[in-house]
């Protein structure tokens, strides 16, 4: 049987953001009949930016379902009303009505340990790379691991006859691997303080965090009360 779609109307600051959003409503991922996310090809987007939104709700013309993404102009007198369905390392989301808005804080993340524990979970969720620099990082550190390990093994294997021989061998790689591992370690220190001083870059990742979780947990409900 034909289904007509549904309308959603995504209010946005950040392009980027919205069109997250589009491409997971607009993937063909579900399995048979489980549905992933929104069930596929069930809603159409029409996305407004704050200008458009404001013109709008100034000339009355809303319909249908609003999401807004982040602290849209106005959101101060629907926040405090909305049902929050999801609560998670400063982010929320939730609707009241025909109404939803996603939206941060960062005072959530003012621990740096919080923060590094956020971005884990962020670094496991299909949002644009540039989001996941630290883990990024984090990959190098195999190489120098894999290094050491084999080292350990060329010394077991060619037992005691070599071992003076191997020692030194193994010795240099150690240090060199040892002096790699911590270029590494400050690098990734370097780059997840820098995030994490990033204010801006910090709601961007949290936002996107938010998006992926809406879209897999709380859309199709909100879309269809």
């Amino acid at each position: 049987m034909f289904e007509t779609k549904k309308t959603l109307i995504v209010v946005y600051k950040d392009e980027l953001l919205m069109n997250q959003l589009r491409k997971l409503v607009e993937s063909h991922d579900d399995i048979d009949d489980d549905v992933v996310g929104t069930r596929d090809g069930s809603i159409n987007i029409v996305s407004w930016t704050e200008k458009v939104w404001l013109g709008n709700k100034k000339a009355g013309n809303i319909k249908g379902k609003i999401l807004f993404l982040d602290e849209i102009k106005g959101m101060d007198k629907l926040i405090p009303v909305i049902d929050v369905i999801f609560d998670e390392c400063g982010i929320k989301y939730g609707w009241a009505g025909n109404q939803a808005v996603l939206y941060a804080d960062t005072k959530s993340l003012l621990k740096r340990a919080d923060y590094d524990e956020f971005l884990k979970k962020l670094s496991e969720l299909p949002v644009p790379s540039f989001l996941k620099t630290a883990k990024d990082d984090i990959k190098a550190t195999g190489i120098t691991t894999e290094l050491l390990t084999r080292t350990e093994e060329n010394e077991s294997t060619e037992g005691q006859r070599k071992k003076g021989g191997l020692f030194k061998v193994a010795k240099g790689a150690i240090e060199a691997g040892t002096e790699a591992v911590g270029k590494v370690g400050n690098r990734i220190a370097t780059t997840t303080e820098e995030l994490f001083r990033n204010k801006s870059l910090m709601k961007r990742q949290m936002l996107f965090y938010g998006v992926v979780k809406l879209y897999n947990d709380g859309l199709e409900s909100f879309m269809n009360m």
